[in-house]
C-alpha cells in the first residue's frame, strides 16, 4: 500500500509532467492567407503580428500559450525554401496537427506539402481563411464553398474537410476549434481546451471538466503538504498550491486583471470575489468558509484523484471544496462574458 508521500510525488509528477508536454499546432500556407490572424483567434487575444508574408523569412513565429504551442512557418516551396531543405529544418515529426490555411484559390505547394506530411502519418486540417471575400456574381456561397471544397479534394487526391472561416467577422471559428479538438489524440485534447479561446457554451463546458481533474490534484497536494496552518481551524494547507491552482483556473478562462477590470458594471461583484480570493488572504478566507463542513464522506469517491492516503487527509474536503467553488466562480464569469459576445455578434 502507498504511503502519503508516495501519493505527494506522484502527484507532483503528473502535474510536472502535464505542464512540460505542450501541444504543438503548426499553421503553413501562402504569404498573406491570414496564418497570424488565426493564431490570434485561436488564443483569443494578439499574441502573433500580422500582415508580415512569410516568403521573407526563413525562421518559423512561435508562439507560446499555456499548455498550447502554435508555429507559423515559413513558406514551403517558396523562393527561400526548397522543399528538401524545409523538412531538414522543421522537422514534422515534432508536430500534434498541421492546419493548412489558405484565401484565394488553392496553392498547388500547399497540396505537394499535404502529401508529404500525409507520407509520414501526419494530421492536417484545410482553413480557407477569409470566407468574407468569397463571392462571385449569380452564385449562392453554399455552392462557392463547394467549388472550393471539390478543388482542394481533387488536388490533394482525397476527401479532405475545408473549414471555412473569418477572423473578421469570427465567422466558422466553433467550427474549426471543435474539428482541432476532435483531431488530437485522447490525452492532447484536454490541453488544447485549456488554451484556446471558447466560442461557444460548449467549449466553456469542457473547460470547467478540464478544470475539475486540477482542481482535484492542486487541492490534494495542498492538503496533503500542510505547511500552513489555518488561523482558528487547526489544519494545515499549502497556500503556494492553492494560489496556483487559481492562476491555472483563471488562466484557463482568460480571466486576467486586465480582463477582468474591462467588464461591465454588472459583472464587477462577481469579477471582485475572483481577484479577492486569489490572494493569499483571500484563499485562507476561503477555506475557513468550508472549514467546519463534513465535505469528504465517501473517501472512495476520491481515491482514483489522489489516492487513498491523501484523500484521508483531514484537510483535503476543505481544499477541494474551495477549489471547486473557485472553479464555479470564474466557469459562471467565463461564461456570461461569452454570452454578452455571442450576443453582440449576432445583432
Amino acid at each position: 500500500m502507498s504511503t502519503i508521500y508516495d501519493e505527494i510525488e506522484r502527484l507532483k509528477k503528473d502535474l510536472e509532467n502535464d505542464q512540460d508536454q505542450k501541444l504543438k499546432i503548426a499553421l503553413f500556407g501562402q504569404p498573406g492567407a491570414g496564418k497570424s490572424s488565426l493564431i490570434n483567434k485561436i488564443v483569443g487575444r494578439k499574441v502573433a503580428n500580422t500582415g508580415q508574408g512569410t516568403d521573407i523569412t526563413v525562421d518559423a513565429q512561435i508562439i507560446e500559450h499555456n499548455d498550447l504551442i502554435l508555429v507559423d512557418l515559413p513558406g514551403y516551396g517558396t523562393s527561400k525554401f526548397a522543399p528538401n531543405r524545409w523538412f531538414e529544418k522543421f522537422e514534422p515529426e515534432q508536430y500534434d496537427l498541421f492546419l493548412c490555411v489558405f484565401s484565394g484559390k488553392f496553392h498547388e505547394s500547399d497540396s505537394t506539402f499535404f502529401k508529404q506530411l500525409k507520407s509520414k502519418d501526419r494530421v492536417c486540417l484545410f482553413v480557407r481563411n477569409k470566407h468574407d471575400d468569397i463571392w462571385e456574381d449569380g452564385k449562392e456561397i453554399a455552392e462557392l464553398e463547394e467549388e472550393i471544397t471539390q478543388d482542394v479534394q481533387k488536388q490533394v487526391g482525397t476527401p479532405e474537410q475545408v473549414f471555412f472561416v473569418s477572423c473578421r467577422r469570427d465567422y466558422g471559428l466553433d467550427r474549426l476549434m471543435d474539428g482541432i479538438r476532435q483531431s488530437l489524440e485522447p490525452a492532447k485534447r484536454d490541453k488544447y481546451v485549456r488554451s484556446a479561446k471558447a466560442y461557444t457554451l460548449e467549449h466553456i463546458e469542457k473547460k470547467r471538466a478540464s478544470c475539475e481533474s486540477m482542481v482535484y490534484k492542486y487541492a490534494g497536494l495542498a492538503a496533503a503538504n500542510g505547511l500552513n496552518p489555518i488561523p482558528g481551524v487547526n489544519i494545515g494547507v499549502d497556500i503556494s498550491v492553492m494560489m496556483k491552482l487559481f492562476t491555472e483556473i483563471r488562466t484557463v478562462y482568460g480571466l486576467t486583471d486586465d480582463r477582468i477590470k474591462s467588464l461591465a458594471p454588472t459583472l464587477m461583484p462577481l469579477s471582485k470575489k475572483i481577484i479577492d480570493f486569489a490572494s493569499k488572504e483571500g484563499v485562507i478566507l476561503l477555506l475557513k468558509r468550508y472549514a467546519d463542513k463534513e465535505i469528504v464522506k465517501q473517501i472512495g469517491r476520491y481515491i482514483p484523484f489522489v489516492g487513498q492516503a491523501i484523500a484521508a487527509v483531514a484537510g483535503f474536503g476543505m481544499t477541494l471544496s474551495a477549489g471547486k467553488s473557485y472553479l464555479e466562480d470564474c466557469h459562471t464569469l467565463a461564461e456570461k462574458i461569452l454570452e454578452e459576445e455571442l450576443s453582440v455578434s449576432s445583432r
